[in-house]
């Protein structure tokens, strides 16, 4: 077995390095994760009383991700499950047959596994992945610290990550930071250096569409580069307007539509997006229904909107003939989903945001990165295109490694006039929940926009 036939050509010189800390940063279809799933058990095959750990943040994702590349890089070196080493999910483990053995832990539940490691046999590699994931490195530090203890000839920590795109995330800042240092070995890996039958034509073509229709998004996600966060948000370019008419004048049908609700309160908007998926294979922002109560004295109540939102549905399902097939609402919005349900039956989903507002955003730019939507340019929807191309991050929220969006409510300029027919009321501010209510659809239905599989 050749290691060159195995391992990309990006870590040919670096494979057999024992340096205390290694740093494996890069794209996606880098093979970085690859290369370390090869690397922990050749290690522990060439070296006696050496067994391995591989940490991430969460125990309930070993088994999906870290467990099964071990089990496939033991493939890869010729080695044969029940021969040469043996596998267990309870706990999760692989022992080799000379005694060594790779441990698998959250650094949720790492504590648990201490206790069960033979002392007999010293931990000599802690592989961190998703490296992200983790807090910050004063957790890395700690566990490093219960690992290494006892060992007087080498240990090794390896991390692989890909970087945030967040200058000032944590993970970017420590990189920095151990740049240059003797016992730290850092290598940069990208798709680029991987033989292209490893990784196949669909791979390939989805990076290069992604280089021609949004450079700076390619750079990050495929070349593993940190290109900052800068004021705006989402590029405005990648939202395709056409005509009010567009669909009627080129033939093309509604074959089903969503609806999105960002629920407001006594200050914020109200919104509910109409997206219908037309016979073209493309989704169109079909009209919009916006109410903002900001500044107002009389302010619509629950049923109010509840009514105003189910009328506005029933107008589109006349107009456009197509079926609903998801129907969302912000899961902190329990006054108007109770109300919809109460007054029409409505069961509106309460999408599950997630972590983070990173992540919601995350997912809409991808789509947006797909080139599929477009939006019918009424003066219902305009109102989408305003906070769309005015959606930023708080700049001190940035430099803190925290991104947040600016909430404001912003007022229109006086001769920006924007009436929405649905709610049959003007609106003289505008923040950003046209935006939260798009990212709550495209995170409803990551399956299928095509972003999860």
């Amino acid at each position: 077995m050749k290691l060159s036939q195995i391992i990309a050509p990006s870590f040919w010189k670096t494979f057999n390095s024992k340096k205390p800390r290694q740093i494996d940063k890069g794209g996606r279809g880098s093979t970085k994760t690859s290369k370390n799933a090869i690397k922990v058990p050749f290690h522990c095959l060439e070296e006696q009383e050496c067994s391995a750990i591989v940490i991430r943040k969460y125990q309930n994702t070993l088994r999906d991700s870290v467990y099964k590349e071990i089990k496939r890089g033991l493939k890869r070196l010729g080695l044969v499950e029940g021969i040469d080493y043996t596998c267990t999910v309870q706990p999760l483990r692989v022992k080799l047959n000379n005694g060594n053995t790779i441990y698998f832990a959250g650094a949720d539940d790492y504590e648990k596994l201490k206790g069960m490691i033979d002392e007999n046999t010293p931990i000599k590699i802690v592989w961190f992945e998703e490296l992200t994931e983790f807090k910050d490195e004063e957790e890395l530090e700690q566990i490093i610290a219960t690992f290494s203890r006892g060992n007087d000839d080498w240990f090794i920590s390896l991390y692989s990550f890909n970087p945030p795109k967040n200058k000032y995330h944590w993970v970017n800042q420590w990189v920095k930071k151990m740049q240059g240092r003797d016992d730290v070995l850092i290598t940069s890996s990208d798709y680029r250096t991987v033989p292209e039958e490893w990784l196949g034509k669909m791979f390939l073509d989805e990076a290069h569409r992604l280089e021609k229709y949004d450079n700076k998004r390619y750079r990050w996600i495929y070349l593993g580069e940190v290109i900052g966060l800068e004021g705006m948000i989402y590029n405005p370019e990648h939202i395709e307007w056409v005509g009010k008419d567009y669909l009627e004048k080129n033939n093309l049908k509604i074959l089903y539509m969503d609806f999105a609700v960002d629920g407001g309160h006594q200050t914020s908007a109200t919104t509910c997006g109409c997206f219908g998926y037309a016979t073209d294979g493309n989704w169109y922002l079909l009209d919009l229904y916006y109410y903002s109560p900001h500044e107002k004295i009389k302010k619509k109540a629950p049923s109010e909107l509840s009514k105003d939102v189910f009328h506005f549905e029933m107008a589109m399902l006349k107009k456009w003939r197509g079926a609903i097939d998801v129907e969302t609402i912000d899961s902190a919005e329990g006054a108007l989903r109770n109300q919809l349900y109460n007054d029409w039956g409505k069961a509106f989903h309460p999408v599950n945001k997630g972590k983070d507002k990173e992540e919601l955003i995350d997912y809409s730019i991808d789509f947006l990165s797909l080139g599929k939507l477009r939006a019918l340019d009424n003066n219902n929807n305009w109102i989408f295109k305003k906070e769309i191309e005015n959606y930023q991050w708080k700049e001190d929220s940035v430099e803190k490694g925290k991104p947040t969006p600016d909430k404001e409510e912003k007022e229109l300029s006086s001769i920006e006039v924007y009436f929405n027919t649905w709610a049959n009321d003007q609106s003289y501010y505008y923040a950003e929940h046209t935006c939260d209510m798009y990212q709550y659809w495209v995170k409803d239905n990551l399956q299928k926009l095509g972003l999860k599989y």
